[in-house]
């Protein structure tokens, strides 16, 4: 259930779709302190997504899909709706699982020393906090305002053993695909959609 639950975590956590940009003066230079701070505006957002599995040993990939709810700084929800409702929450420091015909199950995020990085760290990227992102993370960042990719490594060891790394692509404020990439060669692909209401 860990393996799982870190992965899904960090589409989770990753993926919340921070509210369209918005158009102003010119902005200074592309840079990953400038793509924090245009995150860090982002103060609540909903999205839709659509999520494809893909197994190294399996030749046919899971999908799911559903919606995406973020509100700052710490309150993130993944409502999947198909092929099977579940939902994960994370609000503070407390992970809530319900899944369709299961008991709900709550945690502490910290008496799991491999999940609390990586939800932290991922949710510092929807929070702007540059500071808690590099902490468990190293960053790359490609492209400019209208194209970016960020590519998140873990540098814990332990979550090295689980993640090899996180892509989020975005334009300004705005993501649209995190790929999740795992050390065992498994990987998720999350596109992130504005929500249709």
């Amino acid at each position: 259930m860990t393996r799982r639950l870190i992965v899904a975590l960090a589409m989770l956590s990753a993926a919340a779709l921070p509210a369209p940009a918005q158009h102003a003066a010119p902005a200074p230079a592309w840079s990953l302190p400038v793509l924090m701070a245009t995150m860090h505006d982002v103060r609540s957002s909903t999205a839709r997504f659509v999520e494809t599995k893909y197994f190294h040993l399996l030749n046919q990939a899971q999908r799911s899909s559903g919606q995406l709810i973020y509100v700052a700084p710490n309150y993130m929800r993944k409502a999947t709706a198909e092929p099977r409702q579940a939902r994960l929450t994370i609000n503070g420091d407390r992970l809530t699982i319900e899944q369709q015909g299961e008991r709900t199950r709550e945690v502490s995020l910290q008496d799991y020393s491999e999940i609390g990085p990586l939800v932290e760290s991922v949710r510092a990227t929807l929070a702007g906090d540059l500071a808690a992102l590099t902490r468990y993370f190293t960053t790359t960042l490609e492209g400019g305002a209208d194209n970016w990719t960020l590519t998140l490594t873990p540098r814990e060891p332990r979550l090295r053993e689980l993640v090899a790394a996180i892509r989020i692509q975005g334009e300004r404020n705005a993501i649209s695909d995190v790929q999740t990439l795992e050390a065992d060669g498994d990987r998720t692909d999350m596109a992130v959609l504005p929500d249709s209401k």
